[in-house]
């Protein structure tokens, strides 16, 4: 019973309240040790028929695939030893509902993170690493005036590369993840200049800036010391916040399990209770050209 309880009432709560980042990018189920994600078709050449009769001729159309390695799962486990805390605790407002949800969704945030800076598995057989394409990043003194956090200015400079790289802006999904100071300085920027953003499609609720220039935002502390070694990702080494945007398209989180929840009682920990919830979950750049980052000054 207790069991059946706890893995509704998390599955609820992530239903309610799941990784911030989740909801920006391609997810998809994998399988295997091995998960070949995409077999990407690059940019081929034509040719004309000059002649009547002449033989057809072939172009050289080149492939690459996107694969991803399957990963450790996220855990969160705790002992209670009393049933009555154990009863409310697993309830859904219960603490372990909450702090199990909470986690799992912390470190799914943690693997999108990792798999928008780290290197990407490519080629036929995932052999090659791919490194992030430093020519899709936005410097920190982009417009002039000197190293400043995030601007309009580097809204659109994003904006730029994207469609430099013939990613399609009317079909395509943009999302950036952005902190507490980014959105500040969107707010000031717009205060300050004083104009009517609604051309730009500008949307903000409760003092947040939702969509702008086409960028969808994800609120969310890339510094927070609960995402463990992908915080430290989201740092240049000039300690500079490394903001990304890319298309919906442009990420892929790939699943091997969604949700495994238990509730068991362990004759070793004196008839304790372990409350146990589990997710295992990767991510990576689908391409390239849709993946970029702004600096951004958070002095």
């Amino acid at each position: 019973m207790h069991r059946t309880k706890y893995n509704d009432s998390v599955k609820l709560a992530l239903q309610q309240k799941d990784s911030r980042l989740l909801k920006t990018v391609t997810d998809i189920d994998g399988s295997g040790e091995l998960l070949k994600i995409d077999d990407l078709i690059g940019e081929a050449d034509y040719y004309k028929k000059t002649s009547r009769h002449e033989d057809t001729k072939y172009v050289d159309t080149p492939h690459d695939g996107r694969w991803l390695a399957m990963p450790d799962p996220i855990v969160y486990s705790d002992l209670v030893d009393k049933e009555d805390k154990l009863a409310s605790g697993i309830e859904i407002e219960g603490k372990y509902v909450k702090a199990g949800a909470a986690a799992i969704a912390r470190g799914t945030d943690a693997e999108i993170i990792t798999g928008i800076f780290s290197v990407a598995q490519t080629g036929l057989k995932g052999t090659i690493l791919t490194p992030f394409d430093n020519n899709n990043v936005v410097p920190v003194n982009e417009g002039g005036g000197g190293n400043v956090g995030l601007t309009i200015k580097k809204l659109n400079a994003a904006n730029e590369i994207l469609r430099a790289n013939d990613v399609d802006l009317d079909e395509e999904e943009l999302w950036m993840p952005i902190t507490a100071k980014q959105n500040s300085d969107l707010l000031a920027q717009i205060e300050t200049v004083n104009k009517d953003y609604g051309a730009t499609g500008m949307e903000m609720t409760n003092g947040m800036v939702r969509k702008l220039f086409g960028f969808n935002f994800a609120h969310i502390e890339l510094s927070n010391p609960r995402l463990k070694e992908a915080a430290a990702l989201t740092l240049t080494g000039g300690g500079y916040r490394k903001v990304p945007f890319y298309s919906k398209t442009g990420i892929v989180a790939a699943f091997w399990e969604r949700q495994f929840d238990s509730v068991d009682q362990l004759p070793t920990k004196h008839f304790s209770a372990q409350v146990y919830a589990r997710r295992q979950v990767a991510a990576t750049r689908s391409e390239e050209g849709k993946v970029g980052y702004i600096e951004c000054l958070e002095a």
